[in-house]
């Protein structure tokens, strides 16, 4: 593992194990992450792996800091699961991304109907994915925001709905905003649930439903 890898790696369970919603970038430096690491980094290396970490949409960040650094970042869905799940292991993590991928079954075929057309299925993909994201995601944040059972359960029928070969677009828009509304109101609404909301947002406006 490069010495940039292991920054990675302690910057995120830094991120990780802070309980505020995004902590200052400059906090790494004396945080038991770093010390536990054994790195002393210089900001020049802090700021390109807090940039790698935001192509690789790991991290959200916000405001300017030193050295061209952002002054705060956060943990995105990807970011929780990479870090909770994989200690901040971007390679163990990637390829658990690629087993889930090859996971997923492949979308069924409509046969050839002669006129009149059937009627066009419904995209609902972008609904599918943010669920499986949430449902990936509660569990390894249920100590720290408390019971997700209600949220996990609603995100588990919207996915359910959603991969039918003819999905309900009422049943499909029902669920999205009861797991709206438990995103923006319930136990994670403060912290998780604002990254979450932002790709259920995206994926109902891509599915016609939002």
């Amino acid at each position: 593992m490069s010495r940039l890898e292991s920054l990675a790696r302690a910057f995120l369970r830094y991120l990780y194990e802070d309980d505020r919603f995004r902590p200052e970038v400059a906090g790494f430096f004396d945080s038991p992450a770093a010390e536990a690491a054994a790195l002393q980094p210089s900001w020049a290396e802090l700021a390109e792996v807090v940039r790698t970490l935001r192509e690789q949409e790991l991290i959200a960040t916000s405001g300017t800091g030193q050295q061209g650094a952002p002054a705060r970042a956060g943990l995105t869905g990807s970011g929780l699961i990479c870090a909770g799940r994989h200690g901040g292991d971007i390679g163990s993590w990637a390829r658990a991304q690629s087993v889930a991928v090859l996971d997923e079954p492949p979308a069924p075929v409509v046969p050839a109907q002669p006129s009149p057309a059937p009627a066009p299925r419904p995209d609902f993909t972008g609904l599918t994915r943010v669920a499986k994201v949430v449902l990936l995601t509660l569990p390894t944040v249920h100590a720290r925001y408390g019971d997700t059972a209600g949220i996990e359960l609603i995100a588990r029928r919207l996915r359910e709905a959603a991969r039918q070969d003819r999905p309900d677009p009422r049943r499909v828009r029902l669920l999205a905003y009861r797991l709206r509304s438990e995103l923006a109101t319930g136990s994670v609404s403060n912290t998780l649930g604002v990254v979450l909301l932002d790709g259920l947002d995206e994926a109902l406006a891509e599915s016609g439903l939002g």
